[in-house]
């Protein structure tokens, strides 16, 4: 009898052991019958710092109770640079925020799981973006899907009506237009546009402007070498920057000023415009010039260059999945079904909810009394008079080259360039990148 219980108490022991070595590599392991899923973001804190984002993390782990979101958060700089030193020793996270060109790196190393089944599984998240496909185009790699937007990138520049009519004014569209407000408000000491040099990357609603001047259609030739940054189209654009400057339409502290005090230039009523983007939008509301606020993509201009009705409705970073994480069909379903809320109806309400506009077509609901400035984002975002650039300009090209552009545009700005000397400047930087 004692031996036949010894046999029994191995035999279970080997099947035991032969089942957790069955496990590794295939199915995760789910001790408290959960699936867990480690999340890595660009914030330290990511309930206080991305809300909107955290909101939607909350809601999924509720209604999923089967499946836990292990959140981490880093300061960004420190966050890429964790992110690319896991990739070299098959640590990383299960899914994470990752910038444009550093996730495509990762995807070159071939890292990152390819997200187009997803995508075929789930049509109707697929056909969510038809009409903005420009918010997952650029994270393709020939056929495969490498990641999906974290949230849309939605600027331009934020108006103060009453300080519009104030001075016989409404809203501008052509560049004319606006040099004609830009000199009546001078001469009464009045900021038109606020900015700060300071913080050189404060440029989003120029870089629309630049894009109407055929930016993005010369853009790939310009860095093959067939064409030049310095062209006599982008010449014209910094020349319509030199002229609101001459007409006074920046601070006369630009060069000394930041873009939080530009910010707080425009809240305190200081100011006409704003070149900022959606994420000012609740600072904005809560402010005292909150329930005078509008929102302009910005100047048409004569002397342009194809669509002069271009928005700015692009993909700020992507969410990738690492490899790894699909090769365990636990992870991978779990990883599946939050990204199907997340880009949902459910998700992309409760990120509207938190001001954040919506990056697909699903309708949403957003109450314009209690938020007037938000709700003009969104009826200019469905306007169909408008189109949206494919990206932002700066990040269809390497950090180095962007860090010039923003250079070039202070730079005329504040008055160190003249436009031949702003547009070489680019040029020069990508010389030296090849």
């Amino acid at each position: 009898m004692k031996r036949k219980l010894i046999s029994i108490g191995f035999a279970l022991t080997v099947l035991l052991t032969l089942a957790a070595c069955g496990n590794k590599g295939g199915d995760s392991a789910k001790e408290d019958g959960k699936t867990t899923i480690d999340f890595a973001i660009h914030v330290a804190n990511p309930a206080d710092q991305e809300p909107a984002f955290n909101a939607v993390v909350e809601a999924f782990k509720k209604e999923n109770p089967e499946i836990d979101i292990n959140l981490e958060g880093k300061e960004q700089s420190e966050h890429v640079k964790n992110m690319k030193m896991r990739s070299q020793s098959d640590k990383l996270p299960d899914i994470f925020w990752m910038l444009p060109a550093s996730a495509k790196e990762l995807q070159e190393a071939g890292v990152l799981a390819d997200l187009s089944d997803f995508l075929k599984d789930n049509k109707d998240i697929k056909d969510s973006f038809d009409g903005r496909e420009n918010m997952i185009d650029p994270f393709k790699d020939g056929k495969n899907q490498y990641g999906m937007p974290y949230q849309p990138l939605v600027t331009g520049l934020y108006y103060n009506k009453k300080v519009l009519s104030d001075n016989g004014f409404e809203k501008p569209e052509t560049f004319e237009d606006l040099m004609k407000i830009a000199k009546t408000l001078d001469e009464k000491d009045i900021v038109t546009i606020s900015k700060g040099a300071k913080d050189s990357y404060s440029v989003w609603a120029f870089l629309i402007m630049l894009s109407r001047y055929g930016y993005l259609d010369k853009v790939d030739d310009i860095l093959a070498g067939k064409e030049k940054y310095n062209n006599k189209d982008f010449i014209h654009y910094y020349e319509k920057i030199a002229e609101l400057r001459d007409a006074g339409a920046f601070p006369k502290n630009v060069s000394t000023q930041s873009y939080f005090q530009a910010v707080e230039q425009f809240t305190t009523g200081k100011s006409a415009m704003l070149d900022s983007g959606s994420w000012d939008v609740q600072k904005i509301e809560s402010s005292d010039v909150g329930s005078d606020v509008g929102f302009w993509w910005g100047p048409t201009f004569n002397d342009g260059v194809g669509n002069q009705y271009l928005s700015s409705i692009v993909p700020s970073a992507p969410l990738v999945v690492s490899k790894a994480a699909f090769e365990d069909k636990d992870k991978k379903a779990a990883i599946e079904k939050f990204l199907a809320f997340y880009y949902g109806q459910e998700g992309i309400q409760i990120m509207v909810d938190n001001k954040i506009p919506p990056m697909t077509n699903i309708s949403v609901e957003v109450d314009e009394k209690e938020s007037p400035v938000f709700a003009d984002i969104i009826n200019n975002m469905e306007d169909s008079k408008w189109t949206s650039q494919e990206n932002q300009p700066d990040l269809v090209v390497s950090e180095s080259i962007g860090n010039a552009m923003y250079d070039s545009i202070y730079g005329v700005i504040v008055g160190n360039y003249t436009p031949e000397e702003a547009a070489k400047v680019v040029q020069n930087r990508i010389d030296d990148t090849k």
